[in-house]
């Protein structure tokens, strides 16, 4: 690897890019391959140094959220005992900070979907529209463009299915600059526009400004999030999302959205909630619409 090097203490490049809140990676032999939008980048990590290449520092800082002051979050979600076994399991996990409309298509195929069927959803999205990209020995495709997404029938042959008319109608409203406007909103205003978008409802909203918008306040609520917030914190009792948002909100405050990503993928490796091995889908599915005229 032809390469440059950074120091990143208290970073864990693994368990932020195997988080679940991000699609376009690969692993081989501890080396990623990443697809940010319309760069590709390769990135280990040797203890606290990133050897990488395909990408200058600025891009890496913000990407990775390497700028953070990650002591002062750890010390603050270190107040509650209860996330203590999260942190400890998956030390170094960074908020990804991702291309707006990119996390925003990604996140619509997550409607009533699993990680690997989202990964494939994403990969057969940039092959079939998005642009040949090279980085030595290594091609791949960008992440399609608003402008390039406007094909439902086609979208509809990658098994897309229902999300494909979401997709389209997406698109169109990047396209006019709704996803420029979020970044100057306040959450609540935020979180209201972004669910203009069709196939955006909560969970798909709040997962677009805290992984896109760096809006660390913004807590998703999904399968796997509701399962394990119902036993550790609601005595196994059944409760609406919007009591768990509420409660998450009034615990962790400005920072319930790193508590959830911990609390996300801790509950899916850790095994404790899975049922035969398999990965829930999500709950939230909306009702399939058409662009068709």
């Amino acid at each position: 690897m032809n390469s440059s090097v950074h120091h990143a203490p208290r970073f864990s490049l693994k368990h932020s890019l195997e988080s679940g809140q991000f699609f376009r990676w690969t692993e081989k032999d501890g080396h990623y391959t990443v697809l940010r939008g319309q760069r590709l980048f390769r990135v280990r990590q040797d203890g606290d140094t990133l050897d990488y290449d395909g990408a200058d520092l600025w891009f890496l800082r913000e990407f990775f959220a390497l700028d953070q002051d990650y002591d002062s979050i750890e010390r603050a979600l270190r107040r509650d005992r209860r996330l203590w076994e999260a942190l400890d399991a998956y030390p170094g996990l960074r908020v990804l900070r991702q291309d707006p409309w990119e996390c925003t298509a990604a996140f619509i195929t997550s409607i009533a979907s699993n990680i690997p069927r989202i990964t494939g959803n994403v990969a057969d999205m940039a092959t079939h529209y998005g642009i040949p990209i090279r980085l030595g020995g290594v091609s791949a495709h960008t992440f399609p463009r608003p402008d390039r997404l406007d094909d439902e029938a086609g979208l509809r042959k990658l098994r897309l299915g229902f999300r494909s008319a979401y997709l389209v109608q997406a698109a169109r409203l990047a396209r006019s600059g709704i996803l420029e406007e979020i970044a100057s909103l306040a959450y609540d205003d935020a979180k209201t526009t972004l669910m203009v978008i069709p196939g955006v409802a909560e969970k798909v909203a709040d997962c677009v400004l805290l992984f896109a918008y760096g809006r660390l306040n913004a807590f998703p609520v999904d399968t796997w999030i509701r399962k394990v917030m119902i036993r550790m914190f609601f005595k196994g009792l059944r409760v609406p999302d919007r009591a768990i948002r509420a409660f998450a909100s009034e615990r962790w405050g400005e920072l319930a959205g790193v508590a959830q990503q911990y609390l996300y993928h801790w509950s899916r490796r850790s095994g404790a909630f899975t049922s035969r091995g398999r990965e829930p889908r999500s709950s939230e599915a909306p009702a399939p619409v058409s662009t068709r005229r």
